[in-house]
């Protein structure tokens, strides 16, 4: 429950910044695109795994209040969501930019349609997709990043459970009887993860047909 807040959270928060930015610079272009270029070139020159670990330790260190609930789970969230919106924003960038050349975005505005409404009716919808397929296909990764950072103790502290910590915890136990303290958890890791990228390959294909990149039937 805790990994599955941790990474939805995390792909809610970032989808959500990567899709208003990718309309917002797919719509005005110039220089709003330009500094979210330089913003996203900025972020992803940092090793994501890394930026997620300096920023934890930072905000634990200063006790701060958004680092109290789930026990340092809402902080790894937001983390996760500001390491990755980045890579989120230039996998729909493409699409945006494409949508936005469109004839019935053209005539939005020439209609006199708002912006914002013009993304949201015309633009929103098209790159939707897209983003959900990232999405399903990054969430496997947050999940692991978590239970990596929870194995080496800067990630979920105190009481609340989480799959790293429990495999931590039961490392002493793997020879033992008590096998299974460290052994289950390690394997609803693979089972989740292998699961949610099963899920991406299956909304990619029920999306955009063409991606399936399997042989080609020339009857």
């Amino acid at each position: 429950q805790t990994s599955l807040v941790i990474g939805l959270l995390a792909i809610g928060l970032g989808g959500l910044i990567a899709v208003t930015m990718s309309m917002l610079t797919a719509y005005y272009k110039g220089i709003v695109d330009v500094l979210t270029v330089i913003t996203s070139d900025t972020i992803i020159s940092i090793p994501a795994f890394l930026l997620v670990m300096m920023l934890s330790v930072i905000f634990n260190q200063g006790n701060h209040p958004i680092a109290e609930p789930l026990n340092g789970g809402l902080l790894l969230g937001l983390i996760f969501a500001f390491a990755y919106w980045p890579g989120m924003w230039r996998t729909i960038r493409g699409p945006s930019l494409q949508v936005a050349e469109e004839e019935w975005v053209d005539a939005a505005r020439s209609y006199g349609q708002t912006p914002v409404n013009t993304m949201r009716k015309h633009m929103a919808p098209y790159i939707a997709g897209y983003i959900m397929i990232y999405g399903s296909l990054l969430l496997g990764g947050i999940i692991i990043s978590t239970a990596a950072l929870s194995f080496l103790g800067l990630g979920i502290e105190g009481s609340t459970p989480e799959w790293g910590r429990l495999i931590n915890d039961g490392r002493s136990f793997v020879g033992t009887s008590s096998w299974h303290v460290a052994t289950i958890p390690g394997l609803m890791i693979v089972l989740v993860v292998t699961a949610f990228n099963a899920l991406g390959d299956g909304l990619r294909d029920a999306i955009d047909p063409e991606a399936d990149t399997g042989g080609t039937d020339d009857t």
